[in-house]
């Protein structure tokens, strides 16, 4: 029996790995088409792509081995019970729950792995995803100097080119100087360009040929055009606008999907603390509005009590307002710090669901199994992104919100599980 476990532990790790790089390539190419328009066109380098994509497929890890778990138990059940293994095991006098055993432990394993991820490395992988997003985001496009069309991407410089040839030449070239604040301070003409970047792209190089520049100059107080003609005029613009800047990694630092269990934890009482003191606050304001004994006559006493009201009706709406904000972090908080365990968790709530619907449809491979395990894991995120949705617009507690997926599918695999057991047995007395 110790050589089955081994064989059944052994023949479920495959598929499962191969379920896990398929379900994260999947995963991934969809990141990847949400943002393919903040990407292309960038001239990003390939470390920075590569940076992206790595820490992308972190972030991806705990909602991708649910669903790995979960058809890889359906496939290799499922084609032990169409080769009828589980029942010869079953006359054996061993129940269902017999075969799962070493798998449920592999689950409990991954489950705890998944924690540890989503609580230490996916916080890190999110502040590096943020933070490379935004830098990418700032950076500008990539240099493309059309046809007949003003390029002003470069600071203080606007480029108009009249033609482009296939031998890279550019032909009547005009170039507006603007990097004096004041205005338009030189202009450029020639009858073609070539351009070029230095090594540490920093500079564009534009090489001009046969051309005149145009500097409008002063001299006690009177203005004048200086026209001076070249037979070649090299320009050096900074590229620096054009470079992806860095970002600290501080800056996203204090987001939810950033913080671990205990920082989420210490982030949740802190802004308890927020509400309880802008609640005092409040009622600490409304009482201090009284109305006093005064000597001044009744139509200031009435203005006075006017400017009162309409004084305390502006506390009450930017009191809300503050409430409500506060309220929306808090729940942004409660949100994550429940997914780390309600994400990990569902590894071991996929498996339950895998193995005895495997059992069920008694097919393996790729086919049935795909097709099952992609209707339950649907209906566990529909009723995990419902419940998400309603914590976070403060209809519901984050306790029964969060973690109502994992009561609905936890009962169900116990149902499932215990059917096939059953069902089992029958056929092992009968």
């Amino acid at each position: 029996m110790n050589v089955f476990k081994k064989f059944i532990f052994s023949s479920f790790i495959r598929p499962f790995l191969l379920t896990f790089s398929v379900v994260i390539l999947i995963l991934l190419m969809q990141f990847l088409w949400k943002y393919v328009d903040d990407l292309i066109g960038k001239g990003l380098e390939i470390n920075v792509i590569i940076e992206l994509l790595w820490y992308s497929t972190i972030t991806l890890i705990p909602i991708a081995l649910p669903l790995s778990i979960l058809l890889a138990s359906m496939m290799l059940i499922g084609g032990m019970s169409e080769r009828l293994e589980i029942t010869a095991i079953n006359t054996l006098g061993q129940p269902f729950t017999y075969i799962i055993k070493p798998l449920f432990l592999f689950s409990f394993l991954i489950t705890i792995l998944s924690f540890i991820i989503s609580n230490y490395t996916i916080p890190y992988a999110n502040l590096k995803t943020t933070n490379l997003m935004y830098d990418i985001m700032q950076k500008k496009l990539n240099i493309n100097i059309k046809e007949k069309v003003f390029f002003s991407e470069i600071d203080g410089y606007s480029i108009r080119v009249n033609e482009k040839t296939s031998d890279g030449k550019m032909k009547d070239v005009m170039i507006y100087d603007y990097t004096d604040k004041s205005g338009v301070k030189k202009v450029f003409n020639a009858n073609y360009a070539t351009i070029s970047t230095t090594k540490d792209n920093n500079y564009l190089i534009i090489n001009l040929y046969d051309g005149e520049v145009y500097n409008e100059m002063s001299k006690e107080e009177e203005e004048y055009i200086l026209k001076t003609k070249f037979k070649e005029y090299i320009l050096a613009l900074d590229l620096s606008s054009f470079q992806m800047e860095r970002t600290t990694a501080d800056r996203f630092s204090n987001k939810a999907k950033t913080l671990n269990s205990i920082q989420l934890k210490k982030g949740i009482d802190s802004l308890y603390k927020e509400i309880i003191i802008l609640e005092k606050n409040m009622l600490d304001q409304i009482n201090s509005i009284t109305p006093k004994k005064t000597t001044i006559n009744q139509s200031q006493t009435s203005e006075k009590l006017i400017l009162n009201l309409n004084k305390k009706i502006r506390d009450i709406t930017s009191f809300k307002n503050q409430r409500k904000l506060i309220i929306k972090k808090l729940n942004k908080f409660e949100v994550e710090l429940h997914r780390k365990f309600t994400l990990a968790i569902a590894c071991v709530i996929m498996f339950m669901i895998g193995a005895p619907v495997g059992a069920i449809i008694k097919k393996g491979g790729f086919g049935l199994p795909v097709i099952f395990s992609i209707i339950l894991f649907l209906l566990y995120h529909v009723i995990s992104i419902t419940g998400e949705k309603m914590v976070k617009k403060d209809l519901v507690d984050p306790s029964l919100g969060m973690w109502c997926s994992t009561y609905i599918m936890f009962i169900i695999g116990i149902i499932l599980i215990l059917i096939v057991n059953d069902n089992r047995l029958i056929k092992k007395n009968g």
